[in-house]
């Protein structure tokens, strides 16, 4: 992609204003978040795995191994292979927030700032697959090949078939972050402080009472796994929904993912880097 990247237009000024109020709202949230309820915490061991990079999230383990990384502050998506090595293969991006990618290998954009989802093909050619979103912020395949996204300006939690196919999953306050097991739907809803199961009846749970999680993801476990930025903390939230620390007094953690190996990987925001972590998760 590197050698053919396409430059992105920015958005019409309306646009533009509508997606920045959902890419900053996320950073209005109060930091001094205090959670009464939490259990005592684990114990958490991690190296870091990249760093350097301009406001990190958005984490993606393609299958080839490689981790793909949004940089919100530069507009870039990068590649670091598992070595390390660290490859910027699309830029002009406007505060681009999260990724997935297809089996043909096309990696999509969850570009917030112009309120679209953008494609990145094998070949490195940037196309919008998806316009006129409100705040898109999340976005993953389920196991049906339905993409979906989160949008947090309208709360609406959409799966897409195609363009001009989808279907309204859920509505929250806030939706901003994606996960599946066993049929159902987990969702973060970020401005409601809470994570929410969707059966594929549409029937909706709350599991669990979280301040502010942006991103999560399923340990081999069975356990979830849950970034708190402004509370500067992950939780791991136990199938009974017993809630504990995973790790805390990190500067802004988001979007949790596993490699096929059971890894985990950390964006650290606001410290520009990726952390790895090893253990039984």
């Amino acid at each position: 992609m590197k050698s053919t990247m396409a430059r992105i237009l920015v958005a019409a000024s309306l646009g533009l204003c509508l997606g920045a109020n959902a890419a900053f709202a996320e950073e209005a949230k109060t930091r001094s978040t205090k959670l009464d309820d939490d259990k005592a915490a684990s114990r958490a061991n991690y190296t870091v795995f990249a760093t350097g990079l301009a406001e990190p999230r958005g984490l993606l383990v393609a299958p080839s191994g490689d981790l793909y990384v949004a940089e919100q502050k530069s507009g870039s998506i990068v590649k670091i292979t598992p070595d390390g090595k660290i490859t910027r293969i699309a830029d002009g991006f406007v505060s681009p927030h999260d990724l997935a990618i297809d089996a043909k290998g096309n990696i999509y954009v969850a570009e917030t700032g112009t309120g679209r989802v953008a494609m990145i093909s094998p070949a490195r050619k940037v196309t919008t697959y998806l316009a006129n979103l409100d705040g898109p912020v999340d976005l993953d395949f389920n196991p049906h090949g339905e993409l979906l996204v989160c949008e947090l300006q309208s709360g609406k939690v959409r799966a897409f078939q195609a363009p001009n196919k989808y279907r309204t999953v859920v509505t929250l306050v806030g939706p901003h972050g994606l996960a599946f097991k066993t049929g159902d739907t987990f969702v973060n809803d970020w401005k409601g402080d809470k994570v929410v199961k969707v059966t594929p009846q549409g029937r909706v749970q709350v599991i669990a009472n979280v301040k502010g999680p942006v991103g999560l993801a399923f340990g081999r476990s069975g356990d979830l796994y849950v970034a708190q930025p402004q509370a500067r903390m992950v939780s791991r939230i136990k199938p009974d929904g017993t809630r504990l620390v995973f790790i805390e007094n990190l500067a802004e953690p988001r979007d949790p993912v596993f490699d096929s190996a059971g890894n985990l990987f950390l964006a650290e925001t606001a410290a520009g880097r990726i952390l790895k972590f090893s253990g039984d998760f």
